[in-house]
């Protein structure tokens, strides 16, 4: 069964840097963690609304890809 996960864009390349309970998280579907990206950046766009955050996040930043 594949697995899928949220990678993140940095300088250097492409990283898996979603972690939950200090584990690296990984998704059973694309759907999951397309969902899982969204709620994120709606949360984030929230955050800059609220004067929480300076910039806003950029969605090109992020890639779901699956996991062998």
């Amino acid at each position: 069964m594949a697995k899928y996960e949220i990678q993140t864009q940095f300088i250097y390349g492409w990283e898996n840097v979603w972690t939950i309970n200090g584990e690296l998280e990984y998704f059973d579907s694309f759907e999951d963690a397309l969902l899982t990206l969204d709620d994120f950046m709606d949360e984030m766009a929230q955050a800059h609304f609220n004067g929480e955050i300076e910039d806003m996040y950029d969605r090109n930043d992020y890639r779901i890809v699956e996991v062998k």
